[in-house]
């Protein structure tokens, strides 16, 4: 069996900038979000254009109906067309699930052995429902942005671990045994981490760099210049799945035990009496949007 470093030293010769390179020519956007995204930066576009492009591929529109639909949503009408979705959602709201269902369907082609998708992609919606529901705590202008941020958060995770259930195994393992997190594991094997890994996608991807930054700084919000806020309260809501994830369905949380919750929570200025209506929100909400990501 290798050791660490040998690991460390067979897998990773590269830079993290170019495992993104390698992988890029796999996982590009598709030509809707990058039209979208020039249409909404015209000045005179209507809302028509926005669905006019976005019913140009018909199986981006049917999930993203279906999503809408969902009881995620809990609209009391069935909404039958895009058209009609822009003008209850909004044109940002929308590009946001468009991006989200293209990165879901893109990085397909990156998940094998390493990684169990379906619980990556689990987790990765419960901490954007979490975020979101702790941006509406907060009075935060723009929740949806932060539920966009919480599904793209561990993107990094799918490149580094593309093929490689060793060194995923081992990681894991760190993790377990010793109560570290991911990231410190990986930044002391491979001298970089996930959420690394991720901002360089995002900006590859030419994505907006406050997203960039989140993504990067979410298990180190101090070092983000501009977006502290923003990345604490997507790294509360990592925490918190992370606790759903060790607990099953339990929504008490000792503080005590969870020390870096108790911290972010103070630092906040949110009341821990919230948690358990909040994390059974994220378990009722997730379903539906579970259901339909996984299946793409």
């Amino acid at each position: 069996q290798r050791s660490d470093k040998n690991l460390m030293e067979d897998v990773y010769k590269n830079t993290p900038e170019a495992l993104v390179a390698n992988v890029i020519h796999l996982i590009s956007l598709p030509n809707v979000y990058t039209k979208l995204e020039k249409t909404l930066k015209e000045p005179n576009h209507t809302r028509n254009d926005i669905a006019k492009i976005i019913s140009i591929d018909p199986a981006l529109s049917a999930r993203i109906l279906r999503i809408i639909n969902s009881s995620y949503y809990g609209l009391p009408n069935p909404v039958q067309n895009i058209a009609i979705a822009v003008n209850l959602l909004g044109e940002y709201d929308l590009r946001n699930m468009v991006l989200v269902t293209s990165v879901v369907n893109s990085v397909a082609a990156l998940t094998d052995r390493g990684i169990n998708i379906h619980s990556f992609w689990q987790h990765s919606i419960r901490c954007a429902i979490a975020a979101k529901l702790l941006a509406s705590l907060k009075a935060y202008d723009d929740p949806e942005f932060l539920f966009l941020s919480g599904i793209l958060h561990d993107l990094g995770r799918l490149i580094i671990y593309k093929n490689e259930r060793e060194l995923s195994e081992t990681v894991s393992w760190y993790v377990t045994t010793e109560g570290r997190e991911r990231y410190q594991v990986e930044q002391e094997l491979l001298g970089f981490d996930h959420a690394f890994v991720g901002f360089l996608l995002a900006e590859s991807w030419c994505l907006p760099a406050k997203l960039g930054d989140i993504i990067k700084c979410h298990h180190q919000p101090e070092l983000s210049t501009d977006n502290q806020l923003e990345s604490k309260l997507v790294s509360l809501a990592d925490l918190l799945v992370h606790y759903l994830e060790k607990n099953v369905i339990e929504t008490i949380i000792d503080l005590n035990e969870w020390p870096k919750i108790k911290a972010y929570l103070e630092e906040l200025d949110i009341k821990p009496e919230i948690l358990t209506d909040l994390l059974n929100e994220v378990l009722e909400k997730s379903q539906s949007i579970e259901e339909i990501i996984c299946d793409i």
